[in-house]
């Protein structure tokens, strides 16, 4: 081998260690960015994704937020936080007005924790049940009912109040009370109606009579805001 062959071999070896040099110290590094680089920008495209559908969310539910409230303010008329004597007072008062009938006696109780809605005993629904004898094919597929419970509601936030009015006024009025009571602004489940007739002998039937509905309104206490509100 010449001078001339091994400058060249050793020109070439040269080139090809500088070449695989920068690649390792240049170009590979390189490639390893741009990929981290992809891998980084398709993360960050996924949250954009994400945070542009949670913006989209939240800004419907602001365009829905003034009819929320007022819903809200429906709910906490129909079911206080307090038992507000007096704002019911003036319901009944309105109702009478607007139905003819006469108010003659309110009586408002204490308030009494609120007790769960409990399903049968299993004792209770086999002594309960019919024989087999005496029951149609069909009746199988009725289902039974189930007592209609919310974690959220408890003794400790939700509470009874007993309530019984008296009013004098004919039938028609009588009934026509009891419907705008039970329509009202504040939540009353009436549970009973008794009538006591008051007319003469002589007078037209069902001019007038006495008139008690009993039932219960309710209060509920958000005790999560009170506590938020106490830390």
């Amino acid at each position: 081998m010449t001078k001339h062959h091994l400058s060249l071999v050793i020109a070439l070896v040269v080139c090809a260690v500088v070449l695989a040099g920068g690649w390792f110290l240049g170009v590979q590094p390189q490639l390893a960015a741009a990929s981290s680089n992809q891998a980084q920008q398709s993360t960050i495209d996924a949250t954009n994704d994400k945070n542009r559908a949670e913006l989209t969310r939240l800004a419907a539910a602001f365009a829905g937020l003034d009819a929320t409230k007022a819903e809200l303010a429906q709910l906490r008329a129909s079911v206080p936080s307090t038992t507000d004597s007096e704002s019911f007072v003036r319901q009944i008062d309105a109702n009478a007005a607007a139905a003819g009938v006469q108010v003659t006696n309110v009586t408002i109780g204490d308030a009494t924790a609120y007790a769960p809605a409990t399903e049968p005993t299993a004792e209770k629904t086999a002594s309960a049940a019919p024989s087999a004898a005496a029951t149609s094919s069909t009746d199988e597929d009725v289902p039974s009912a189930q007592p209609a419970t919310d974690p959220a509601v408890t003794d400790a936030n939700f509470s009874l109040v007993p309530v019984t009015v008296a009013v004098q006024g004919s039938y028609d009025q009588a009934l026509a009370f009891t419907k705008a009571m039970q329509s009202g602004s504040r939540l009353f489940l009436v549970s009973g109606i008794a009538a006591a007739s008051e007319e003469e002998d002589d007078a037209p039937p069902m001019e007038s009579q006495s008139w008690s509905l009993s039932g219960s309104v309710y209060v509920f206490t958000d005790t999560s805001s009170t506590a938020s509100a106490n830390g």
